[in-house]
């Protein structure tokens, strides 16, 4: 005989399960975080260790003039592509000022076994440039990188002068042509200029800078707004700020303020994956779900690498009924960066709204444990 009290019992298990993993994710993330690194902007200092233990940092291993740095794992299919295209390019122009530094984020604990293979990929690519391991993903979360493999370039003092999420062919292209112009002293092309050629006020940059600090802390969190709105004062066409300040009205639920900065970066910049997939996202909470998609889509045509727009559309075509096709989306989110717990998260709501709890209460307690290994 069949019994009739499992079903619901195990529902109203997986229903407690979800309201106290929503309420933990949601304590745990009440500031946006930042996704993205911006031209201009300083890098974070790190200091990890090579495969022999040894602790390494920035100021040891940069180059004279630019030091590229790369953030790789085994997992990400592009990864070998970008290892070899930068042992290419140490090869020919560290003579000349140019230092190249692999970091491997390859998960969040790395064993004996796991380091031995990492190193076993180097070893096989003959990669010649050091390599360090990110134990605990620290330089990861703190360059806030978006997709795998991700190029920073920075000068002597870690500013960021160029940087590329993912390995695609014309942004590979954009970045050897800048590093020619920059090292052998050649012309970039007018279309690589103007990509690269923009540096934000300093004062711009300090005040953006700490706005990202304050909302690290819940204390000073409210001065947030305070700091980008001074930003974009000092520099109405530094895109971050507008960014940043409208991805703080979004989290408060102020949809029209948060609208008016995604507008402000997109008309200096159509083109912004960040600013489309945020646009995107704010479109999707007004019920505009034609007008949500069209600006995902578009994000994912600017910037294929740029993983919050395959989650964001993955919600929005789960709301829509198909799952299989936001699975997929999920699953493209993940092949880029299985780390970023948003994945999960947006996953889960999508099941919550399908009345899937059990489904639910499963992607939100992956998304609360991949944010708690973080800390």
């Amino acid at each position: 005989m069949k019994t009739t009290t499992y079903f619901p019992f195990r529902q109203k298990k997986c229903l407690i399960i979800l309201v106290m993993t929503i309420a933990l994710l949601q304590s745990s993330i009440s500031t946006p975080a930042l996704q993205t690194l911006g031209v201009g902007t300083e890098a974070p200092d790190f200091s990890l260790q090579d495969y022999s233990g040894n602790k390494k940092g920035f100021s040891a291993l940069k180059g004279d003039k630019l030091t590229v740095v790369l953030f790789w794992a085994s997992w990400s299919r592009q990864s070998e592509k970008a290892l070899k295209q930068m042992e290419k390019l140490q090869q020919k122009y560290k003579s000349q000022g140019l230092s190249v530094i692999g970091i491997n984020v390859e998960r969040q604990t790395i064993d004996a076994q796991a380091l031995t293979d990492i190193k076993g990929t180097t070893d096989r690519l003959k990669i010649s440039f050091p390599n360090l391991v990110d134990h605990g993903l620290i330089a990861f979360h703190d360059y806030g990188v978006i997709a795998v493999p991700t190029t920073v370039i920075l000068d002597k003092d870690r500013k960021i002068e160029f940087e590329m999420s993912g390995f695609p062919l014309t942004g590979t292209t954009d970045m050897i042509h800048f590093l020619a112009a920059a090292i052998e002293g050649k012309s970039a092309p007018t279309e690589v200029a103007k990509k690269i050629g923009y540096q934000p006020d300093k004062k711009a940059v300090r005040s953006w800078n700490m706005g990202i600090k304050a909302l690290k802390s819940e204390r000073t969190a409210h001065t947030a707004e305070m700091w980008f709105k001074k930003a974009i004062s000092a520099d109405q066409d530094f895109i971050l700020p507008h960014l940043s300040l409208g991805s703080y009205y979004l989290e408060q639920g102020d949809l029209a303020k948060a609208k008016e900065q995604f507008q402000q970066a997109l008309t200096r910049n159509p083109e912004n994956a960040a600013a489309l997939s945020k646009f995107g996202l704010l479109l999707i909470g007004e019920g505009s779900n034609t007008d949500a998609r069209t600006m995902l889509e578009k994000a994912i045509k600017a910037d294929e690498s740029y993983v919050p727009s395959y989650y964001y559309l993955g919600y929005l075509t789960g709301k829509e009924g198909d799952i299989k096709k936001a699975n997929e989306l999920f699953a493209s989110a993940e092949g880029l960066n299985p780390m970023d717990y948003r994945i999960n998260e947006y996953r889960g709501k999508m099941f919550e709204e399908k009345n899937n709890m059990e489904q639910a209460a499963t992607s939100y307690k992956n998304a609360l444990k991949q944010l708690l290994n973080r800390k």
